[in-house]
């Protein structure tokens, strides 16, 4: 350590051994201040958070000090610290910013407090620590900005966009929670965040019981969550809306919901305008088709020819099924046919195509029409066009399962790509194969040069991996520096090796702008389904195996 000239001196009026002090508080950068004279003394690990030696700062005084620190940041310290020295606070604590040798900034958790006063009450010497909290600070800011861009994303979308957490005692909580809660439910986001129980005591009290059955349902059988019901909002009056969302069952014995919520009020009543005035159908802007009870078409209305291209002309007399895209099985058409006969009305979404042969979704509703015999007589089919609404589905979903940073799928994602592979993996000709790829001493690039580097490394990586493949390969982030990548309709060793090679050059390539001490690069796994796994859980980790050994050669390399 070093120390100014006047060490012995500043013992001896302190009456206490410094470096003793010093020597406790090792792991902290130390400071020592004269408030009147100025006389100011750091350890070595004050001048290592910056990036330098003391002796690179000498002479050091209290200007040293205010030369490092954010211009911006100086005037919150000298409040605190006049605070201190009136007595107002027990220490001085403050959260400031230091250039470092480097050129960036650093973040500092300044402490201290006054240890020796003059005979006129004033102060005199002042102890004190910095503490370096940049790793946290920066995490913060990135939490930050991911945060305000999902908030500006979702805010823009015309419904309200939420993330709904019940933990293993009951209690509810909105983690997240978009500006267009106000339409739905007449608070603002923080009265929600605040006050989860705020939403429940707005929705309409005949609907509520039915609400929260079907909340707990979805908690217990981690089933799909989809209500349609009143809310009492205390501008627009009541109000019907439709919220969807799948919950995930978490850890810590917790379930969360990420879903959305519309006002479908509008949708509600021109149901029931079909239902009780079919004879002025042609004025509705929903679809509709009557059917006999064969079925075969016998009118449609204006809005069923702008919304799928077809004339009147061109339908009477047909069977509806003509309209099928055919995206769904045949099990979904019996069991609506199944519940339509039994109960006289039906409701759902299908897939359904325009004259031009565009496919495009629907929301069905059919009901069925009695004669005096209680016979089906006709069945009246309503639809609306949801393009739109199933858009804003894909995109939840796909917020859900993307990497924020590199727009990959996450670990979620790939995990519904590995179930989906697995499924249709009935022949060899389907079976398909993975390539485990982890970086090896990425760490080196973040306390090199920033976590905004290794953002950019990640990003270029991403990037030249894709290079590498095929269109329909697949390339997943499931790690702060791990990747999936999945290829389907290919499963051998030779091709895989050939592939993972040339990923891991890829890597290399791109990590050679980086120079760290220890270059950055690539171990890999490969995992060959069916022969070293059956489910997405076995091949992860049979390449996860494979990847460790490699990175253990890796390690034993004089270059490792």
């Amino acid at each position: 350590m070093v120390f100014s000239e006047g060490y012995d001196a500043i013992k001896s009026q302190l009456g206490f051994d410094l470096s003793q002090l010093i020597l406790d508080s090792s792991d902290a950068g130390i400071w020592l201040w004269n408030v009147k004279t100025g006389e100011t003394v750091f350890n070595d690990k004050w001048a290592n958070i910056i990036g330098y030696t003391l002796k690179e700062l000498s002479p050091i005084s209290i200007e040293t000090w205010l030369s490092y620190a954010h211009p911006g940041d100086l005037p919150k310290s000298e409040q605190l610290l006049h605070a201190h020295f009136k007595g107002e606070s027990e220490r001085y604590i403050c959260e400031a910013r230091m250039k470092h040798k480097q050129g960036h900034w650093v973040k500092v958790l300044d402490k201290g407090k006054v240890h020796s006063w003059d005979e006129d009450g004033n102060p005199e010497w002042m102890l004190g620590v910095h503490i370096d909290i940049t790793e946290q600070w920066l995490k913060e800011r990135e939490i930050d900005f991911l945060h305000a861009k999902l908030q500006k994303f979702t805010d823009n979308l015309p419904g309200f966009v939420y993330q709904y957490v019940v933990d293993k005692n009951g209690k509810a909580c909105f983690p997240f929670a978009s500006s267009k809660v106000f339409d739905i439910y007449g608070c603002t986001a923080y009265e929600i965040k605040k006050s989860a129980d705020l939403i429940m005591q707005i929705i309409h009290p005949d609907d509520l019981a039915r609400v929260v059955k079907s909340i707990e349902k979805s908690r217990v059988e981690l089933c799909d969550w989809h209500e349609i019901y009143r809310v009492n909002h205390p501008k627009k009056g009541v109000i019907w809306v439709e919220g969807k969302s799948s919950p995930i069952a978490r850890v810590n014995g917790s379930v969360e919901w990420n879903g959305y919520i519309e006002d479908v009020s509008e949708e509600v009543k021109r149901n029931e305008k079909i239902q009780l005035l079919t004879a002025v159908f042609s004025t509705t802007s929903r679809g509709i088709l009557i059917t006999t009870a064969e079925p075969k078409i016998v009118d449609v209305n204006p809005a069923f020819e702008q919304i799928t291209g077809f004339k009147k002309s061109d339908v009477i007399g047909k069977n509806p099924s003509v309209f099928s895209a055919n995206q769904q099985p045949k099990e979904f058409y019996v069991q609506m046919w199944e519940v339509l006969l039994k109960s006289g009305r039906w409701q759902g979404e299908v897939w359904n195509k325009r004259k031009t042969g565009e496919v495009f979704p629907e929301l069905l509703t059919i009901d069925a029409l009695y004669d005096e015999h209680g016979h089906i007589s006709h069945f009246i089919g309503a639809f609306d066009d949801i393009s739109q609404a199933v858009e804003k589905r894909q995109l939840l979903a796909q917020l859900v399962n993307q990497d924020p940073l590199t727009k990959l799928l996450n670990r979620r994602g790939l995990d519904i790509q590995l179930h989906s592979l697995t499924l249709s993996a009935t022949s060899e000709e389907n079976w398909f194969s993975l390539i485990y790829v982890d970086l090896d001493n990425f760490k080196l690039v973040n306390d090199t040069f920033g976590h905004e580097q290794g953002d950019n490394l990640l990003l270029e990586i991403s990037e030249q991996l894709s290079l590498q493949l095929r269109d329909k390969d697949i390339l997943a982030r499931i790690g702060g520096d791990e990747f999936v990548i999945l290829l389907p309709n290919l499963s051998k060793h030779l091709v895989c090796q050939d592939i993972a090679e040339r990923c891991k050059k890829a890597v290399e390539d791109v990590a050679k702008r980086y120079a760290t001490k220890v270059p950055v690069s690539a171990s890999f796994g490969i995992a060959l389904y069916p022969e070293n796994g059956k489910n997405a859980k076995e091949l992860l980790a049979n390449a996860d195996e494979q990847m460790y050994q490699m990175k253990l050669k890796h390690k034993a390399s004089p270059l490792g």
